[in-house]
């Protein structure tokens, strides 16, 4: 009797811990999910399986035909709306894989290429964003991001030292109970399966089509093509928003440099040509940020340590904000970039690939 008293909420927690695992379903997904942030990580597995398939295509092209280049592209919202079309018209000879995600960070980064070399993949050219909020401590952005959405137990395992206990066991409670990962919420469920025209569905799966036919790019209401916002004040309010968030609390974090320590060092022992860039903002928000009486010096600070950083190492740093070679004023919100800053950017990635 008491074997029976003991094994029995043993067995209930199996018999939950089996069937939360539904939550893990696409369909599941699809109908519980507040917002579209899950697709941009879910597919990044996908698509380092499309990038592995291309460059065995690649690498067994016969000596005498010309073989691509491979490009990838790390970063944020900010580097996630490549035109890929365009840029396949614009350069037949290189394959670009977008691998940006919301709200991302050099430990993400570090991951992806990793798990990129796992593979025995050498790509020739590795386009990595960087900018300050993607080194603040005193932000939770990378744990409602990254830590929540990305990494598998292998990473967090290898470089634990890089994480706290309560990262960690937050890491854990999400990749083993789907159900906290990926909440169900009863009414979005009720709501979406009366309506198949579902804002919220018609959203997901106009984004997730998109990306899986455009390598990782993203498609989005920021920026939208052929707008960028033209009412000043807008701008100055988005800006405000996005510095409580991502720039509030403001410390440099050390872990994350010692993550783009770790891929710098790995591109240089692979011979992987490796270009940082810092996308420009809007005039209001560099100006505020700069300003900021708190936030201005450790700005100046991050900038100084970065470039010391990366000193031993053969990467680049592009700034856009300062370069008299690139000018783009239009822009959707106080951070993001509209479309048309694209193609003048990637203009002078590819010149700086060849040396121009």
């Amino acid at each position: 009797m008491k074997k029976k008293i003991v094994l029995f909420p043993l067995a209930l927690f199996l018999v939950y811990f089996v069937a939360e695992k539904s939550c893990l379903l696409p369909r599941m997904k699809e109908l519980t999910q507040g917002d579209a942030t899950y697709l941009y990580f879910d597919y990044k597995a996908e698509l380092l399986d499309q990038l592995e398939e291309t460059y065995k295509k690649i690498q067994a092209t016969p000596a005498p035909g010309v073989k691509k280049k491979i490009l990838i592209v790390l970063g944020s919202s900010r580097m996630l709306y490549f035109n890929y079309p365009q840029f396949a018209r614009s350069y037949p000879e290189w394959e670009l894989f977008n691998f940006s995600a919301p709200v991302t960070a050099p430990a993400y980064y570090a991951f992806i290429l990793e798990r990129i070399l796992d593979r025995g993949i050498v790509p020739d050219f590795v386009l990595l964003e960087t900018d300050p909020f993607q080194y603040n401590e005193g932000s939770n952005a990378f744990v409602r991001s990254n830590l929540a959405f990305s990494f598998d137990f292998r990473f967090v395992l290898q470089h634990f030292r890089l994480f706290t206990n309560e990262e960690i066991s937050y890491f854990f409670a999400r990749n083993l109970f789907a159900g906290f990962k990926y909440p169900p919420d009863l009414q979005s469920i009720n709501s979406r399966l009366k309506n198949d025209n579902d804002r919220f569905l018609i959203a997901f799966r106009t984004l997730d089509e998109y990306q899986r036919k455009n390598r990782g790019s993203g498609l989005s209401i920021i920026p939208r093509e052929n707008w960028y916002e033209r009412d000043f004040p807008k701008i100055e309010g988005t800006s405000l928003m996005t510095m409580r968030w991502l720039y509030g609390n403001y410390k440099i974090s050390d872990r994350q440099f010692e993550f783009l320590k770790m891929m710098m060092k790995n591109a240089q022992e692979k011979r992987i040509r490796m270009l940082l860039i810092r996308p420009p903002v809007s005039r209001p928000m560099e100006k505020l940020l700069s300003q900021d009486a708190d936030l201005g010096p450790k700005l100046i600070k991050w900038d100084e340590r970065l470039k010391t950083v990366m000193q031993p190492y053969d990467s680049a740093y592009m700034d856009l904000r300062d370069r008299p070679d690139f000018y783009c004023n239009t822009f959707v919100d106080g951070s993001h970039m509209a479309l048309d800053c694209y193609p003048p950017m990637l203009v002078l990635v590819m010149r700086h690939y060849w040396g121009l």
